[in-house]
């Protein structure tokens, strides 16, 4: 007589909870692997796979506790060390996410999946901390011109590291601080005749900016790149051109150029050329 699924040895239902899985018959797979690590809780391969079903199924905090159970049976398998990090993702635990890839890379150097996560980890955090520091300093009590200057900087770089930051929602109300200080900032320069189209329309973006006219003010700074590209201060202002426009993603790429250009930008200052004989 031919025995039951639950009735055959565990290697013969470790074989069909993968056949599940395979199949996406995650309901199956769950039965049959609970049953198995309620029998035998050092079945590595059991935790693992139910781990995996437990992922699927958004189920993340079961996951992450039966990961868990196949990491403590079964340290040396990269793939499971990989897989825990997925699941602690998932909970919002970076920090043990990335360790877990580190550890997974430690055993299999050539876990392509592992250095993929472990790189998009590292980057989730970076940006998470340039968004933290630069709220503490745009929320501090008092915050100097130096200090929504920085929040600045740290709200940007996080932005570009990650798009979906909350630090993009943080943005306008430290620019819109900045803007409040802004005053205007002498540009001593010779004009030569074939700077003077740049200059014209760098004149124009200011009085623009003066004006609040951030339409004319985006013409005219995007104007002025069309004849010189590298200068701080036109990205500076097409931001904040940008930023009242409701463009926040192109307010960003400026301002990140601009930063590119003069890591110490102070955004209070609005340049203004100033025509030297």
């Amino acid at each position: 007589m031919e025995k039951s699924v639950t009735q055959s040895e565990p290697e013969d239902r470790l074989a069909h909870a993968l056949d599940a899985v395979g199949n996406a018959d995650f309901p199956t797979a769950i039965s049959l692997l609970e049953e198995l690590v309620l029998e035998d809780s050092e079945n590595a391969s059991a935790w693992s796979q139910l781990g995996v079903c437990y992922l699927e199924t958004q189920r993340p905090s079961d996951a992450l506790e039966a990961l868990s159970r196949a990491v403590t049976a079964g340290p040396m398998n990269a793939n499971t060390h990989y897989l825990l990090g997925n699941a602690c993702g998932s909970t919002g635990q970076l920090d043990r996410a990335a360790g877990c890839y580190r550890r997974a890379l430690e055993i299999d150097p050539h876990h392509a999946k592992a250095e993929e996560f472990l790189m998009k980890v590292e980057s989730l955090l970076e940006s998470r901390e340039h968004y933290r520091t630069g709220l503490a300093l745009l929320y501090s009590q008092n915050p100097s011109k130096d200090d929504l200057n920085r929040a600045l900087r740290e709200l940007v770089q996080s932005a570009a590291i990650f798009e979906s930051s909350p630090a993009r929602d943080a943005l306008p109300e430290a620019a819109h601080r900045l803007l409040a200080l802004q005053q205007e900032y002498p540009l001593a320069l010779e004009i030569t005749p074939e700077l003077q189209p740049w200059a014209a329309a760098c004149e124009r973006g200011y009085q623009c900016i003066h004006f609040k006219n951030w339409v004319g003010a985006q013409a005219a700074y995007e104007e002025a790149l069309g004849y010189r590209v590298a200068d701080a201060f036109v990205h500076q202002a097409l931001g904040f051109s940008f930023l009242e426009l409701g463009e926040i993603g192109n307010a960003i790429h400026a301002w990140l150029r601009t930063l590119e250009l003069d890591p110490k930008c102070d955004f209070t200052r609005l340049a203004r050329i100033q025509r030297v004989m």
